[in-house]
Order: C-alpha cells, then structure tokens, then sequence
C-alpha cells in the first residue's frame, strides 16, 4: 500500500488489561486521513483506552497502534503527530487565555514571536481574538471549550483525538459547539477522532461510527448505516431505540427463526380491529415535542413502541384504544449475537485480501 493510501491510524490486535480486567480485547481499526471518525459507547466499553493508546497515553498489553504507517506503540505521546482535547479542558488557570494556547509551541522551542503569531490566528479561528489576555476562569464553558481546541490545533497535529470534549456543556451549547467542531474539521482537512456515550452527538457529527462494548467493536460504518442497519442487538438498542423480536417471537412473526429489530418509526399504528397488522392495545402515549412515542401491548404477547410525528403534539390514538400495528418487511433488519458478527467480519476480511477493509471485529 502506497503511503498516500495509508491509513491515519490502524490499530492491529489491541489489547489492555489492567490486572484482572480487560479494557480493550483485540481491536483492529483502519482510520482514513481527513475521516471525522467517532468512538461510541457506554461507559466501560473500552472507547476511551482506546483513544489513551493512540494518543500514547497507555502502553497495550498486546498489539500495535500505527500512525501514518509508522509503527508508534511504544512512543511518547510527545513523539506522536496527533493532540488530545480534554473533557475537563485542562487549562493552566494561573496562565492568560493566549499563554495557554502557546504552551505547546514553547515546549516544541517555537520563539517568542513566532508562538505570539500562530496562537493569536487559532484564536481568531476560534473567534476569541479579543480574549487572548483573559484568564480560563474568567470565560465560559464554551469559551474555555474553544481555547482547549486552539491550544491542540496550533502545534498541527496530524490528527486530533477528542474525549468526550462536549460532556460539560448544555444542551444548546453542545448543539453549537457540534456545529463549530465539524466545520473546523473540514477546514483543517485533518483526521478527527472523537470518544462519545451520545448516539445524537455521533450520528450528527461522524463520516463512520465504531460502536463499543465490553472492549469489543461491535460494527462499524458510516452513520446512517450503523442506525439503518444495526449488526448486533446491542447496536439496535444503544444507537436509537429498536424493537426486538427473540427466535420465537421471530418465528411466530415473521415465519423464520433468528434475532431480528425494527425501529419505532418503520411501524404504522392503525385504530380499529380490523384490517392487517399485530392487534393489541395501547398502553402509553408519551408526548415528546416533534414526536409522539406510543407503547402497544399486543395480542401475541409483545410490547411494542411505536414512533409517530406529530406537528400537532397529538398522537392519532389514545391509551386504551384498540389498534393494529403493521410494517414493511424490508425495514426489518437481521441481527446476528457478537461472535457471530466477529466470525463474518473475519471471512470477509479473507474471502478478498486485496480489498482493505476499514475495521473489524477481532475476537
């Protein structure tokens, strides 16, 4: 492979344990240069080790973590072309706003002038030119948000790695601040690769997701592809919301065995008895601003949820109410358990050599 098509990062075998546990489990990723590339997953899935071993800040067990096909896995994070932006921002409170995105250019041994330059244009980037002789406790959480992004920009980096960078913020201001952080993405053309446990925050700003669980990848892909078309029921239950049909459940249902979902939104609610579709009985109608969740006991003894939109705030039935629920078959989606998933990704990865695949499941 050429270096031009080398990717960013690739992370071969991954492993960390820490005594007894192990945090990461054989992860193997390809990341492409300039890809917005988001980590997600609950707390304790291994998102966050992972993006500390890129970044050099942990040492793996086994494995090997490779930065612009350079083999870096026993570097200093000092010695690695990438910069981390903290959750907690990790501001020097005693230095001015423009001392701090400096720093790391003083430390590098970058002059006086020199540094003043390049740390007052990543703040005009991050529209705080009129800040620079302010201290961290004097801004707010965004402000203090845009000055860590400038400080870890003005070195150049090659890629950036975020954990969870949004986490302290709002509602509104994390709305804003997803807004600035993909656009300053595509104008630095550089790798992003961003640690989240927010589904909305990854489906909004990622080119591909890799979703996490217990150390493991559990799928892949671009965005719309890991909600459309979730590989695990893990993946159908924490990216969005999905109903899950069991093997029997699926055979009673659909004529087949196996584990299958269907999001809230693919099924139609209908009032009445008769009619196609799944009767059974409305047993919560929950208002929730653009949309209305409506939870359905039906007759073959499942609870379903049903999504519906609603510009009126009202739902088209009312709990109690008798209903049939109906979908299409193409929107139901086949899901295969974990190691099934590992042991497909594994064939693929040998059925073409030629063809690079960007990440796998490894077990």
């Amino acid at each position: 492979m050429t270096e031009a098509h080398l990717p960013a990062i690739r992370l071969r075998g991954l492993r960390r344990e820490f005594g007894p546990v192990t945090a990461v489990d054989g992860v193997d990723l390809d990341i492409a240069e300039g890809e917005f590339f988001s980590m997600l997953g609950p707390s304790g899935s291994g998102k966050t080790t992972v993006l500390r071993l890129i970044a050099g800040f942990e040492t793996p067990t086994a494995g090997a973590v490779e930065l612009f096909g350079k083999d870096v896995s026993g570097d200093a994070p000092y010695d690695r072309p990438v910069n981390t932006v903290f959750q907690d921002y990790a501001l020097f409170p005693h230095m001015s706003v423009l001392e701090n995105v400096a720093y790391g250019l003083r430390v590098r041994g970058v002059g006086r002038a020199e540094r003043t330059r390049r740390a007052t244009e990543a703040l005009d980037r991050m529209r705080l030119a009129d800040y620079g002789a302010r201290r961290p406790s004097q801004l707010s959480g965004g402000q203090r948000q845009r000055v860590a992004l400038a400080r870890a920009i003005v070195v150049e980096p090659r890629a950036l790695l975020l954990d969870e960078p949004l986490g302290a913020l709002d509602r509104g201001l994390r709305e804003q601040m997803q807004v600035e952080l993909k656009q300053l993405q595509r104008d630095l053309g550089i790798t992003f690769v961003f640690v989240t446990h927010d589904q909305d925050e990854a489906l909004t700003l990622s080119d591909r997701i890799a979703v996490f669980d217990a150390g493991r990848i559990q799928q892949v892909g671009p965005a719309a592809e890991v909600y459309e078309r979730p590989a695990t029921p893990f993946v159908a239950t924490f990216v969005g919301t999905s109903n899950l049909f069991d093997d029997a459940q699926s055979r009673a249902l659909l004529g087949h065995g196996g584990i299958h979902a269907i999001r809230p939104e693919k099924l139609q609610i209908h009032r009445g008895e008769t009619g196609d579709g799944l009767p059974g009985t409305v047993a919560e109608v929950i208002y929730a601003g653009a949309s209305v969740r409506c939870v359905v006991d039906t007759d073959a003894g499942m609870r379903l949820t049903v999504l519906e939109q609603s510009s009126s705030g009202h739902a088209s039935v009312a709990r109690g109410d008798r209903v049939r629920i109906a979908w299409a078959h193409d929107d139901v989606r086949d899901l295969v358990e974990p190691e099934t998933a590992e042991r497909r990704a594994a064939d693929d990865a040998t059925t073409d050599p030629e063809t690079p695949t960007p990440a796998t499941a490894s077990a």
